[in-house]
């Protein structure tokens, strides 16, 4: 058996990395100033129906004092899918083991997709908040108890706008600001251009664009798909 050559075998393994980073760096998508716009590589999250929920809400589905249980970390820090899930009941039929996302919030919601309001016997607007006007009463029944959100500032059921989650430093620096409308440029199977992605600001919030799954099938989306958001700038 020949004898082993340390030196040689980290001095490949050293060039093999090095051209795997190189490689890497060469196929990440990089901003650009284009036809009077910035184009923006952004990670796009594919957001499936769920349930947030409001602390006394939590008491009465799961029992007084329960806690949400973490499922699995999000991408936004500090935000994570929970092990509870809920059926979710409207005129015509329920859903069962929708989701609950934590941490809990200061009134309760559920976001849907299109295809689940038909589903459900509902006509839901399209919001950024569950406790707008027009977002639309139904039940959520859980282990230990129901509620009845009542829709409007109560909090109710709607088809979540698409958006994108950008920190303020973030924001700033692209020149934005939250209540925008931008677009998002979809390349792939099915490319296309998603128009008024609505501009969302906190301090903390990492870069994400959340679509439903209708527009994520509607356009051949995956889940952390990389696409092109399109940020106007003067020429």
């Amino acid at each position: 058996m020949l004898p082993i050559d340390k030196g040689a075998i980290e001095t490949v393994t050293r060039e093999v990395v090095r051209q795997l980073v190189n490689r890497s760096a060469e196929s990440r998508p990089v901003s650009q100033v284009r036809a009077g716009f910035l184009e923006l590589p952004v990670p796009v999250g594919v957001s499936v129906r769920h349930i947030h929920l409001c602390p006394e809400h939590i008491a009465i589905l799961f029992g007084e004092g329960h806690d949400l249980q973490v499922h699995n970390e999000l991408y936004q820090k500090g935000y994570y899918a929970a092990r509870e899930q809920l059926v979710v009941a409207g005129p015509r039929r329920a859903i069962e083991k929708v989701r609950v996302l934590g941490p809990p919030r200061a009134f309760s919601q559920v976001e849907l997709a299109q295809t689940d309001a038909f589903a459900l016997g509902l006509k839901l607007p399209v919001a950024t908040e569950g406790s707008e006007e027009g977002t639309q009463p139904i039940t959520l029944i859980g282990p230990q108890g129901s509620v009845r959100l009542p829709g409007g500032k109560g909090g109710g059921a709607f088809i979540a706008r698409r958006h994108i989650h950008l920190s303020d430093t973030t924001a700033a620096k692209l020149g934005v600001r939250a209540g925008d409308r931008l677009d998002l440029r979809v390349n792939g199977p099915r490319p296309t251009t998603l128009h008024d992605i609505f501009v969302r600001v906190r301090p903390g919030w990492l870069t994400e664009v959340h679509v439903d799954t209708d527009e994520a099938n509607a356009a051949g989306i995956r889940n952390n798909q990389t696409c092109t958001l399109l940020i106007p700038r003067q020429s």
